[in-house]
């Protein structure tokens, strides 16, 4: 198989299991540990061992961080996610995913801030993996392309 065949299968199940994760967090507030595990495996076509697992490490390590400051707000699934994003993107991929999908994040508050108040702002939690799975694509994009 040709590169650029792998390259458009790795893309589609990446884009595959980001819209099924991004599916099951708007539904149950969760992301099931076997998309995580698919995105894994998603990464070992094509795969460069050093990149993916630098990858892995520095851009979950932030969201770890992240859950342990913030008592829990960010779950364990969104860690498991962007580590395995990062295995799949690399490291600067993985970083360009996190600022995509945090500004998206971001203005969606900023939305909800002008039309319902900043307190309904506040207490409003929004699931993080429909964000970061757009930041994903597009970075797919950007760092494969």
């Amino acid at each position: 198989m040709d590169m650029l065949s792998l390259l458009l299968i790795k893309g589609c199940l990446f884009a595959t299991f980001l819209t099924t994760a991004s599916i099951y967090d708007l539904r149950t507030r969760e992301i099931p540990n076997w998309i995580s595990f698919a995105l894994l495996l998603t990464g070992c076509l094509q795969l460069h061992l050093g990149s993916a697992m630098f990858g892995l490490f520095l851009t979950g390590a932030p969201y770890l961080i992240a859950a342990m400051i913030t008592n829990g707000k960010i779950g364990g699934g969104d860690i498991k996610l962007m580590a395995a994003c990062g295995f799949v993107l690399g490291a600067g991929g993985g970083l360009l995913q996190s600022i995509i999908g945090l500004s998206l994040v971001l203005l969606a508050a900023v939305g909800i801030a002008l039309c319902n108040g900043i307190p309904s702002a506040k207490k409003t939690a929004l699931p993080l993996a429909p964000f970061l799975s757009a930041g994903g694509f597009f970075a797919f994009i950007l760092t494969h392309l």
